[in-house]
C-alpha cells in the first residue's frame, strides 16, 4: 500500500502585500498546519478554507471569510497535493473543489436560461397584449397619437394644390369602397424629401414622400400605395405597432432594472417613427385588403403591381439632409421595401388576386390628367431659371 503524503512545501500570501512567505504544509484530518521558520505553527481549520483554483498546479487554498479584505492564500505546486487533501480532509471540504466546477456550469446555464427566457418574454408578451388591447383603444386616442407624430414631421404646410388634389381625390374614391362606416378622417400629407416611402399614422394621416410621387408614373400606381396605407389605418396596424413597441421597451427596461428608462421611453414615444414598424403578417394583410379595395373601386390593379415592382428595385439609402428640416426632425427612415419585407412573395400574392379579373376593362382613374406633367420632380424642371 502506498504511504499517504502529508508534508508539502508551499507559499503563503497574507493578502496585505505581494510578498511570498515560504511555509511547510502538514495535512491532518481536522486542519492544515503551516510552519514558518522560527515562528509558531499556524493552524487552519478546514471549515474556514475554500479552494480558489484546482484545475492544475499550483493549487490555491484561501483562508478566512469571503468578506475579508486581506484574505490569506496558500499556494502549493506539488501535483499530488490536491489528491492528498481529498483523501485526508473532511468530505465537506474535499467536495468543494468539485462543486466549484459544477456550480460555475450551473450558474452559466442559469444565466443563459434567464437571458433566453427574458428575450422570449419580451418578444412574445407585447404582441400578445397589443393584439388584445388594440380593439379597446378609443379612436380619439389614435387620432391624438397620430397628430402628435405628424407635428414632428416636416411635412409641407402649403403643398402644390394640384398634386394634393390628385392624392386626396384618390383617398376619397377609395374610401367610398370601404365596407361600412369607418371612424377615421383619412387625409394626405406630403413630406418634401426624395426618399421613396409612405407612412400610415394612427387615426387617419397618410404621409407620402416626394420621392414616391416622382417614382410613380400614373395615378393608378399612387392609388396602389395609398390603398395599402389606408388598410394599415383601418386595420389599426399603426396603433398595434406602437403598443407593441411601447410594451417591449417597458418590459426590457424593467427586466434590466432601469425604471427611469421606462418613463423616458414613454415620453419619447411620439417621436419614434420606428414604432410604426409592421410585422410581415401586417404587411401581407395590408397588401391583400389594399388590393381588394383597389378592385372594389374599379381602379386598374396593375398600377399597384407596377409601383410595388419599382419599390422592390429601390436600394436602401441614407436619408438625405433636408435644409428645411430641423435636427429634431432628422429621423432615419429606410426605403419602402426595406421596412416592408418579403417583396417577391407579396408581388406573387397580388398577381394571384388580380388573375381572376384579367378580362375586365379598366377606365383611367383621372382621364383628363397627365400625372407626369404635374408631379413635383417634373414641375421643378419646368420652373424658369433666375
Amino acid at each position: 500500500m502506498t504511504a499517504r503524503k502529508l508534508q508539502f512545501a508551499g507559499a503563503l500570501f497574507d493578502g496585505k502585500s505581494a510578498e511570498k512567505h515560504p511555509v511547510d504544509v502538514e495535512l491532518t484530518p481536522q486542519e492544515i498546519i503551516l510552519k514558518k521558520p522560527g515562528q509558531k505553527p499556524v493552524h487552519w481549520s478546514y471549515s474556514n478554507l475554500r479552494w480558489a483554483t484546482i484545475t492544475a498546479s499550483p493549487f490555491h487554498i484561501e483562508h478566512g471569510d469571503n468578506n475579508d479584505e486581506n484574505m490569506e492564500t496558500l499556494v502549493v505546486e506539488d501535483p499530488g497535493f490536491y489528491e492528498s487533501v481529498l483523501k485526508i480532509a473532511p468530505d465537506s471540504f474535499s467536495a468543494t473543489g468539485k462543486q466549484t466546477d459544477i456550480n460555475w456550469k450551473l450558474y452559466a446555464a442559469g444565466i443563459l436560461f434567464l437571458i433566453f427566457s427574458g428575450y422570449g418574454f419580451i418578444k412574445i408578451i407585447p404582441p400578445f397584449l397589443a393584439d388584445r388591447m388594440v380593439d379597446k383603444i378609443p379612436v380619439e386616442w389614435e387620432v391624438s397619437m397620430g397628430q402628435s407624430i405628424l407635428k414632428m414631421l416636416p411635412v409641407k404646410r402649403e403643398p402644390d394644390p394640384k398634386v394634393l388634389k390628385v392624392l386626396q381625390d384618390t383617398v376619397d374614391l377609395l374610401e367610398q369602397s370601404v365596407a361600412g362606416n369607418q371612424p377615421y378622417d383619412l387625409k394626405i400629407y406630403i413630406w418634401p424629401i426624395e426618399q421613396v416611402n409612405a407612412l400610415a399614422l394612427p387615426g387617419g394621416p397618410i404621409v407620402v414622400f416626394e420621392g414616391l410621387l416622382n417614382q410613380a408614373e400614373s395615378p393608378e400606381e399612387l392609388a396602389g400605395v395609398i390603398a395599402h396605407e389606408i388598410q394599415h389605418i383601418l386595420l389599426r396596424h399603426s396603433t398595434r405597432g406602437i403598443i407593441r413597441n411601447m410594451a417591449q421597451s417597458m418590459l426590457l427596461s424593467l427586466f434590466i432594472g432601469d425604471v427611469n428608462a421606462v418613463m423616458e421611453g414613454m415620453a419619447a414615444l411620439v417621436g419614434e417613427l420606428e414604432t410604426l414598424g409592421f410585422s410581415r403578417e401586417m404587411e401581407a394583410e395590408a397588401d391583400q385588403k389594399g388590393m381588394e379595395l383597389i378592385l372594389s373601386a374599379n381602379i386598374d390593379p396593375h398600377g399597384m403591381i407596377r409601383i410595388f415592382e419599382k419599390l422592390m428595385q429601390e436600394e436602401p439609402e441614407d436619408l438625405p439632409k433636408e435644409k428645411t428640416a430641423s435636427k429634431e426632425n432628422d429621423l432615419e427612415l429606410s426605403s419602402y421595401f426595406s421596412t416592408h419585407p418579403s417583396g417577391q412573395n407579396r408581388l406573387a400574392q397580388m398577381e394571384k388576386q388580380v388573375k381572376p379579373h384579367e378580362d375586365r376593362t379598366w377606365a383611367p382613374l383621372f382621364p383628363n390628367l397627365d400625372w407626369n406633367e404635374i408631379k413635383p420632380g417634373n414641375r421643378a424642371l419646368q420652373q424658369p431659371g433666375p
